[in-house]
């Protein structure tokens, strides 16, 4: 790469962007709209503009308040500018991950005045897996995270830059407050509880009270609080039971997914996310620990790190309710966190011509990825009736090898460079494995090609049955009214206003109540209605198979 690549700005953001564009936007419309999610909000989004509905989100024809207006009102513009198709609907959540390696780029330079450790963390983010996954993906997390990612930067440089405190102080509550309206209080929450802990650590409590906060804090109200007024105004106690009470508040005691809820879930999942760079948190920890030791001059700034990322865990870790998404707010923070490690670790190598952090963590990815192209022959080769086409596996393999051959001779020879930038190398493999794979994983993530099938078959219009993770994309890709099977099943987190059918009788009830009625349900669920309807007066037969997804056409005798 050289030198002068990090010496120009411009240079720097040029080469981030068609970097973040390559891995974080490109090749978004390929993949259907996958359940149970991505339908979700696309669906609220089609809906809110057939009832010109902007600020009110809708679901099944009614409203829901599981998330505020301003993600939807950017799907719905999305949607009105480039068509109702699987690129427009995520082109929002890939823009902001884009806005969000500028972000990242923009506070390391605050932190650290070093051009290197700027590009290394947007190229850190950029190419971590969980980020690729969440920048590809229509959700709300993208959009709030750089929501919060540009509210903690803003005051960042509010705090380091005394002639731009006040114009930054500004436009991080402003930031601020787009948070509370893409996603709820935690936008609130996460930027403000960052700034404090920094300001503690620095003994500093007295730049809460300057002038430019205080209007900043009154600017935020003026904008976020409008919206909830005038939800309560037309929907009174339902709005604040489902938007206060069970999106906000429940998550704290009740678990939507008990599984998840383990104290190691978020530990394991700040490692796991910042694939391929994982193995760099273990020297990044032992550089920051040194740091501190020897009393560096960058202690407030990596303080500063640390305290953003204490300050999300402190809200979602004792939370019951944990899914990725709530933690991953904090990859930001993760990625300039490394990327300072990276910087000061190729400053060493320099000096001395060694590392071993470096070496260690170059030698150990070269081994998982022969690991893990050794696995995924050996798994295509024993499962072929789940892996059916062993091409792609053969390609992403070899993929694979070379990428990690390439790290291992960076690594032998000493030349680190090389090797940390051919750590995202095995994001691009990820990338080609998905592209590859595209065709044989997209039956099973969407309800497409399953309701294409449904719609050959089932002229009649009536209601049908729709396993509980099939029913939003089953009612976004058909149209038809539906109702949820879920046998002992407890519904969803925030109730829909379609029938829920958790046992038997339900079931009965609801097949008595038409001539025909068609199903799409998952194999548990088909085996359920086989043993609901023996010697009952129904005729059944299975019309479709795949993906685990199957119709049922019952008919009553």
């Amino acid at each position: 790469m050289g030198k002068r690549f990090f010496y120009s700005h411009l240079t720097s953001i040029f080469a981030l962007l068609v970097l973040a564009y390559f891995f974080l936007m490109l090749g978004n419309g390929s993949v259907s709209l996958t359940h149970p999610d991505e339908v979700f909000y696309i669906d609220s989004a089609k809906e809110m503009l057939a009832h010109n509905s902007w600020f009110t989100p809708m679901i099944f024809d009614h409203i829901q308040f599981e998330k505020p207006f301003l993600a939807f009102a950017m799907f719905m513009t999305a949607i009105k500018a480039f068509g109702l198709n699987p690129a427009a609907a995520r082109f929002f959540p890939a823009l902001f991950a884009i806005i969000g390696v500028m972000s990242v780029y923009g506070i390391a330079i605050i932190l650290f005045r070093n051009r290197r450790v700027a590009f290394l963390s947007g190229l850190v983010l950029a190419t971590s897996f969980i980020y690729m996954a969440l920048a590809r993906a229509v959700l709300t997390d993208m959009i709030f995270t750089t929501w919060v990612s540009l509210s903690t930067g803003a005051f960042c440089l509010a705090y380091y830059s005394r002639e731009k405190r006040a114009g930054a102080t500004l436009a991080a509550f402003v930031f601020m407050a787009a948070a509370v309206l893409t996603k709820g209080l935690l936008g609130i929450c996460f930027p403000l509880t960052t700034l404090i802990l920094f300001l503690i650590y620095q003994r500093d409590l007295k730049f809460l009270w300057q002038g430019s906060m205080v209007w900043g804090f009154l600017l935020m109200l003026a904008l976020a609080v409008p919206w909830h007024v005038m939800m309560y105004q037309r929907y009174g106690d339902f709005f604040l039971y489902e938007y206060f009470g069970n999106v906000h508040i429940r998550r704290l005691y009740a678990a939507e997914h008990p599984k998840l809820n383990t104290p190691f879930f978020y530990p394991g999942l700040m490692f796991a996310g910042i694939m391929p760079w994982s193995l760099f948190w273990f020297p990044a920890a032992q550089n920051v620990w040194q740091r501190f030791q020897e009393k560096s001059g960058d202690r407030d700034k990596i303080f500063f790190l640390l305290a953003w990322m204490l300050a999300i865990l402190a809200f979602i870790q004792p939370a019951a309710s944990k899914l990725a998404s709530y933690v991953f707010p904090l990859f930001p923070a993760v990625a300039i966190f490394i990327a300072y490690y990276l910087d000061r670790a190729l400053s060493l190598s320099v000096s001395t011509g060694n590392n071993r952090g470096l070496a260690g963590c170059g030698y150990a990815m070269s081994l998982i990825l022969w690991g893990i192209a050794g696995g995924g022959i050996l798994a295509g080769l024993k499962y072929p009736a789940v892996i059916k086409e062993m091409t792609p596996v053969y390609i992403t393999a070899g993929a694979a090898v070379v990428v990690a051959l390439l790290i291992f001779t960076a690594a032998r020879q000493g030349n680190f460079i090389r090797m940390i930038f051919f750590f995202p190398a095995l994001s691009g493999v990820l990338l080609l494995a998905l592209f590859l794979g595209r065709p044989y994983a997209e039956p099973w993530v969407s309800c497409q090609d399953v309701s294409r099938a449904l719609l050959k078959e089932d002229t009649s219009g009536n209601p049908v049955i729709a396993s509980k993770f099939y029913v939003r994309g089953v009612w976004y890709y058909t149209g038809l009214p539906t109702a949820v099977m879920d046998i002992n099943g407890e519904g969803f987190w925030s109730p829909h206003p379609i029938p829920f059918l958790n046992d038997d009788k339900k079931v009965l009830e609801f097949l008595l109540q038409q001539k025909v009625t068609f199903a799409v349900v998952k194999e548990s669920n088909s085996q359920d209605l086989k043993r609901i309807l023996a010697n009952q007066p129904f005729r059944s037969r299975e019309l479709y198979g795949k993906a685990g997804k199957y119709i049922l056409r019952i008919e009553k005798q």
